[in-house]
């Protein structure tokens, strides 16, 4: 094989500036870290290695992944000196000395003073490419001219995804060989036409295959391994040499892992170009400016989250993701979150991408309306889907439609919008309450019942239903979904809120029901120690034996779903200030979040904090929306350098789709109030600050797709007793509604003119119209 271009694999300034690091010597096994891509990904350890672990694929989830297979387990190289003078066996490039997190990459680095030499370790996936580059840099440390030895072993585990089984699929042993003449070490699934390429930039010397041949550390699975040894590479006294390794592979056939392998050999410097440069765009979407620099950080490293997420698998289609590393495939819950906080920060054609996967998967899987929960890459549905997930959806895809302003899309996936509700007020809602019965994102065991999230998410759906059939002209249908929503958020306001608490509750049920499963219910919070659950239950059970096991009446669970009436707003402005005052306090917010139980107050989540951040914003409580932002925020790095743990603070997934539903929701569509309507070509400003902030600016935020598409800056700042916002359009033909809070008795200017408020609103804001708007500059001086 013809050696390959040494040219420096650099990220550039402007990638450079997000490095996160840590030591990484005595670091746990837990702490894993992704080389992300959309075809390939690979999961490790931050400490240098691969460890077993997984419960979806039992022992399986870490390694080098090409949906829906597994390559590799994992890689490692030992170097030694050559020749005779060698005096020692050399050493493993084990355990790393640090850890060095970026955007798309990552590297290792080691310590070898026994060899004299310091080694860089770093690993790339390339887009849209079935394949790995690795590259080691070696430094020599010792002053002299020398040779070393090199040795490359991967261990292969060609396997398949969780829930493939349904397909029939059975994992075979690996099988392997040598190819001299290729520089290749090749291996194959024994059942499956599932195949792997590992080879350098240069031909290998000698080299092994085995079954049982192992570097230095075992691993679990039918793999089996393939060293390739290099021989007498030189380093120069006080440089460095570098050796670049590449791994293709294919679930089709071995000729294609070998087309692959050699794309990379001979592209990655043109692969890893393109990747950097596409990811410095990511960095120059949505640019947001504010006092607190570390949040701001925090922002920019989420909107490169987003990246990481993206599965495309073309037999099936391409998404986002949920979760790394057990939840890589694609969800009906999570989406209609983090699609939500994808919307701002420049995500709108792969919002629109994901829910037309979700819906075709829906359409094959259950074809009544109903959304799916799971959708495996293997292309099988591991759940239908729980019932607030249809309504949670079609909300989702309004919102996405409002950023869009893409028709063709919103026709396409309204019939769908129609069976759902259908579904959700049919089949089920066997009663006829309006309260679609079935599990929502708490799943309380034993109780499939009526319950809060799936209310108001339906109550949420119909609204958007109501909307979507006014804009495809259907007005019929409009004001039969409109009528809906008034009478089941009536209804919601009426059964479901408990006075004497101040709090919604989690569900509506048979008081048979919940005697049912109390005692479980006690017995399992004994069990765990929760005595503020223990308490909470008994007394419920008290109460329980003095009524009529047929009267059916709202409880509270505290779960955190609770919230969700003051999320979307459905909750009079006097209910969601008494709620979420206590919903604030330590009964239900611990020191990184808020409790995902208000019992059971132990663990904390990103989508809890974040859906309380929402619900705080939505009622222009910034200051509060702010704090519960920056504690999201506050176990960024904790596991993983540069990102969020999906259970607060460090466990569980290192990093969560959702979690960009609570940082850039709240920030960009309320505290920025940036909100859209770009099938009308109109933007709605409506910026309402934190006391913190006096200045705040976003640049190059995305608005609308094809003909509706334009730009948006903004830029908001308080000195001096008075308010100044500037923005700017790239495009001519939008509109713009400036909504300011207090401004009915204010002085306002634009662009230097006294201006007259449009509308004056009961709670003192003012609305200002701006027809055909471009750049623009308006002063809000308020009366003392």
């Amino acid at each position: 094989m013809t050696v390959t271009s040494t040219t420096k694999l650099n990220a550039g300034p402007a990638l450079e500036a997000y490095r996160e690091s840590r030591p990484a010597r005595g670091l746990s096994w837990k702490d894993l870290y992704i080389t992300p891509g959309n075809r390939t990904y690979l999961i490790g350890s931050q400490n240098g290695g691969f460890p077993d672990f997984g419960h979806h694929v039992k022992l399986e989830m870490g390694g080098l992944w090409l949906h829906p297979i597994k390559l590799l387990d994992g890689f490692w190289l030992h170097a030694a000196d050559s020749g005779e003078a060698a005096g020692a066996p050399g050493e493993w490039l084990t355990e790393a000395d640090s850890f060095h997190n970026y955007p798309f990459f990552n590297e290792h680095r080691y310590a070898l003073p026994g060899l004299g030499l310091e080694a860089v370790r770093r690993q790339f996936c390339p887009d849209d490419a079935e394949g790995l580059v690795v590259s080691y840099t070696l430094r020599d440390t010792s002053g002299r001219d020398r040779e070393l030895d090199l040795r490359f072993l991967a261990r292969t585990d060609l396997s398949p995804v969780w829930f493939s089984e349904g397909k029939g699929i059975e994992d075979g042993f690996d099988e392997g060989r040598l190819s001299p003449e290729e520089g290749l070490f090749l291996a194959r699934d024994a059942a499956n036409p599932w195949h792997v390429a590992v080879g350098a930039d240069r031909p290998f010397a000698s080299g092994a295959v085995g079954r049982e041949l192992f570097g230095p550390h075992w691993t679990a699975g039918k793999g089996v391994s393939g060293e390739l040894r290099y021989e007498r590479v030189a380093v120069p006294a006080g440089g460095e040499s570098e050796i670049r390794l590449f791994v293709a592979g294919s679930y089709r056939s071995e000729e294609e892992a070998k087309q692959t392998f050699r794309r990379l050999a001979n592209d990655h410097v043109r692969l890893w170009d393109e990747k950097c440069r596409r990811y410095e765009g990511i960095a120059a979407q949505t640019v947001l400016t504010i006092p607190d620099k570390r949040l701001q950080r925090v922002f920019d490293w989420v909107k490169f989250h987003n990246d990481w997420f993206v599965r495309d698998v073309p037999e099936i289609g391409r998404g986002m993701g949920a979760g790394h590393p057990e939840y890589p495939w694609w969800f009906g819950c999570d989406n209609s979150y983090a699609l939500l906080g994808l919307l701002p920060v420049g995500g709108l054609s792969m919002a629109q991408e994901t829910l037309a996967l979700l819906r075709k998967a829906s359409d094959e899987a259950n074809g009544n309306g109903r959304i799916i929960h799971e959708l495996s890459t293997s292309g099988l549905v591991a759940n239908p889907g729980n019932t607030q997930e249809t309504a949670h959806f079609i909300q989702c895809v309004w919102e996405v439609f409002l950023w869009t302003g893409d028709t063709a899309f919103l026709r396409d996936m309204y019939p769908g919008v129609k069976r759902g509700l259908a579904w959700l007020l049919e089949e089920m809602d066997p009663d006829g309450d309006l309260l679609p019965e079935g599990y929502g994102i708490i799943e309380i065991e034993g109780l499939n019942v009526e319950l809060i999230d799936s209310a108001v998410y339906t109550w949420s759906a119909l609204n958007a239903g109501s909307r979507m059939a006014e804009v495809l002209g259907e007005p019929r249908g409009a004001a039969a979904y409109a009528d809906l929503a008034e009478r089941l958020g009536a209804k919601i306001n009426g059964d479901l809120w408990l006075e004497d608490e101040g709090l919604y509750a989690d569900a509506m049920a048979s008081v048979g029901k919940v005697a049912s499963r109390i005692d479980t219910y006690i017995e399992r919070a004994r069990s765990m120690g929760a005595e503020h659950a223990v308490r909470d239950m008994e007394a419920m059970k008290a109460e329980l034996s003095a009524l009529d096991p047929e009267l059916e009446r709202a409880w509270l669970f505290k779960n955190w779903v609770i919230n969700t009436p003051m999320e979307t707003g459905l909750a009079p402005r006097d209910k969601a200030l008494r709620a979420l005052d206590r919903m604030g306090t330590d009964e239900f917010t611990g020191p990184w979040g808020t409790y995902l139980s208000g019992m059971y107050r132990d663990q904390m989540m990103t989508i809890s904090t974040g859906v309380q951040a929402v619900a705080e914003a939505r009622y222009d409580r910034m200051d509060e929306s702010l704090g519960f932002v920056k504690l999201i925020a506050s176990t960024f790095g904790l596991r993983l350098p540069g990102s969020i743990s999906e259970m607060s603070p460090d466990y569980g997934c290192f990093v969560q789709a959702w979690t960009v539903y609570g940082i850039v929701w709240p920030m960009l569509t309320r505290m920025l109030g940036i909100q859209p309507s770009a099938h009308e070509r109109t933007l709605t400003l409506r910026p309402r600050l934190p006391r913190a902030w006096d200045d705040a600016a976003v640049e190059q935020v995305e608005l609308g797709l094809g003909e509706a598409a334009n730009r948006l800056a903004l830029a908001v700042s308080r000195a001096d007793g008075a308010e100044t916002i500037r923005f700017a359009l790239d495009r001519p033909g939008w509109s713009v509604a400036l909504d300011l809070a207090d401004a009915a008795d204010a002085e306002v200017t634009l662009d230097g003119e006294a201006v007259a408020p449009a509308a004056v609103r009961d709670d003192g804001s003012a609305l200002y119209r701006i027809a055909d708007a471009g750049r623009h500059e308006v002063r809000v001086r308020r009366m003392p």
